[in-house]
């Protein structure tokens, strides 16, 4: 999907809009088919269902789309041109505006070449290297990324911003029996793979052997068998390491469901190739993803199923302990300290700790600093262990505020970390689709809007409990399981094949001594190699942001060879 449009609308043009640009899948044709069959003329398409929608109810119609997609419109009323991309931004979307016309594509190395765009963005670089990614921006000044979630509206004067969806803040859903939950729990998740499997063609599932890829192949196995969609056949892929604690849980769900899986060995194909950093973007894109096509490719495959988003959907949260400023605020002391009490066990915290911490949320600003709400797997970064440049500090120090919605706080205190996390996702597109998998319906069932409204919506001690992460879903979903995975409570991590694949990357860096992120001014040298040095002897060095240092280095390596560094440096 590329395109370029030159700001002239005829006097007598046509009043209709029309779609330029479509990539995705719609969920809820059904219910689209009806409310708009006077538009459609006879055309069922994906791109008239969207072109229906947006004529019938303007901005707010994109918002009724459920699925996975992104979309330009061109809108002769409005004179304008509309970006948008949908709820979890699996499908991306790039546009740049220039003098006396606006540009577009689904890849960014498309829009890079035809912009001829080389200028690179500061404040994407210092998010980046804080975040791994930054809202709205790619690495180029002036090329930009529909945000999840967001309108993009274009004209010869402007650009506006509008919000296709908003998380549901106010929205709480209670049932007096809670065998509900179970219910419309298991119903929206099962309807969450099941659109994701309308094709005849045979479909693969990552298996980890954690609880959420588990459900979703599980799931996606009886939907099969039962012949409740089109797809006839799944298969699983897995990635395995030499030690990995996952491989016996990956085998039994294959017995399981019985069905075929392939396991790709990190040790084989690597998680992060230097060589292969030479993309439009920074990423850990390598010999991994590219077995993971072909492995997809030989089976015939066109859709790929993940787990991703589960964690947050279904609170896996250790510690959730702010759900104590619910009974705060209602005035039910015995159930706060109850709580309070359960949650300092489970957390090996101070109770006197937990219900400072539920007053400060409960009372807000200026008490409650966003660092409160720090949950969901995520962690403040160590901001002494970051190597960055006072230039760099100071810029990403001043964008905060207009980088990243404060939406979430609206949410009631014990549900904020929730909605700040899902904010996150949101802004950050950790489910954007990887390029080496772009021939593939990449997506993800625990990201099925209608299952994220609803989980999103439920009382915070539903999803979790003290002692109890993934309340719901082990009850919801657990007779799936195979029994050996119903007792697992944590799945390994892969610091063992990163540690395998930085360790030579590190010894090359060490001996040349000659880094341009410390040329462009972004890094400090003498912190970068002293945090090189204690990750090859295996130290403490903040690897996961170490991690991304070191993959914008050999991007920018590949991109601009040494001898155009400094060039380049100053022209950025």
């Amino acid at each position: 999907m590329t395109g370029e449009f030159t700001w002239r609308w005829p006097l007598d043009e046509v009043q209709r809009p029309e779609v330029l640009g479509w990539d995705g899948r719609v969920d809820n044709r059904e219910e689209l088919l009806l409310q708009l069959r006077d538009l459609l003329q006879g055309d069922t398409s994906s791109q008239a269902l969207v072109r229906a929608a947006y004529e019938r109810w303007g901005l707010s119609g994109l918002g009724r789309v459920i699925g996975d997609w992104s979309v330009v419109i061109r809108d002769p009323a409005g004179r304008r041109i509309v970006f948008a991309s949908d709820f979890a931004g699996v499908r991306p979307l790039y546009y740049c505006q220039r003098p006396g016309s606006i540009v577009w594509a689904d890849r960014l190395d498309t829009l890079v070449s035809k912009t001829r765009t080389e200028t690179l963005d500061e404040t994407f670089i210092a998010a980046f290297l804080l975040l791994g990614a930054c809202p709205a921006r790619t690495p180029y000044a002036g090329v930009h990324v529909v945000a999840a979630g967001q309108i993009v509206c274009v004209t010869a004067d402007g650009v506006e911003l509008h919000r296709l969806w908003r998380p549901p803040v106010a929205d709480v859903i209670r049932y007096s029996d809670e065998r509900r939950y179970d219910e419309q729990f298991l119903t929206l998740f099962r309807e969450g793979v099941r659109a994701r499997l309308q094709t005849d063609a045979p479909a693969v599932a990552e298996l980890s052997g954690g609880l959420d890829s588990s459900a979703v192949v599980c799931m996606a196995s009886r939907l099969i068998a039962s012949r409740s969609v089109p797809c006839g056949k799944i298969a699983t892929i897995s990635y395995v390491h030499r030690g990995s604690l996952d491989l016996p849980f990956i085998r039994e769900v294959e017995a399981f469901c019985g069905i075929d899986g392939v396991h790709l060995s990190t040790h084989d194909s690597a998680l992060i190739s230097a060589e292969d950093m030479s993309g439009a973007m920074p990423a850990e894109s390598g010999p991994l993803d590219r077995s993971t096509a072909d492995a997809a490719r030989s089976m015939g495959a066109r859709v790929f199923l993940t787990g991703q988003n589960g964690d947050l959907a279904t609170g896996n949260w250790f510690d959730d302990s702010l759900q104590v400023a619910a009974p705060l605020r209602r005035g039910q002391i015995g159930r706060m300290c109850r709580d309070a009490l359960a949650w300092s066990k489970v957390t090996r915290l101070p109770v006197l700790w937990i219900l400072a911490r539920a007053m400060r949320a409960a009372i807000g600003a200026p008490f409650a600093s966003p660092d409160l709400y720090i949950g969901g797997g995520e962690t403040k970064q160590p901001q002494e262990n970051l190597s960055l440049s006072a230039r760099l500090r100071a810029r990403i120090s001043a964008e905060p505020e207009r980088l990243f919605s404060r939406e979430w706080m609206h949410a009631p205190p014990e549900r904020r970390s929730h909605f700040r996390a899902l904010s996150l996702l949101q802004e950050l597109r950790p489910l954007q689709r990887p390029e080496a998998l772009r021939a593939l319906d990449y997506t993800h069932p625990f990201a099925h809007r209608p299952l994220v409204e609803f989980l999103m919506s439920v009382p915070p001690d539903v999803l979790c409990r003290a002692g109890e992460p993934r309340r719901l879903m082990r009850r919801a979903l657990g007779p799936m399981w195979p029994a050996k995975l119903r007792a697992r409570r944590s799945k390994s991590l892969f610091g063992v094949p990163y540690f395998e694949v930085l360790k030579p990357l590190v010894g090359s860096l060490l001996d040349e001594r000659e880094w341009q992120v410390v040329e462009r001014g972004w890094v400090d040298a003498g912190s970068l190699a002293s945090r090189l040095q204690k990750l090859r002897a295996g130290l403490d060095c903040n690897e996961p942001q170490l991690r991304q240092i070191i993959l914008l280095e050999c991007w920018l390596r590949n991109r601009w060879p040494a001898s155009s560094c400094l060039a380049a440096a100053r022209a950025s």
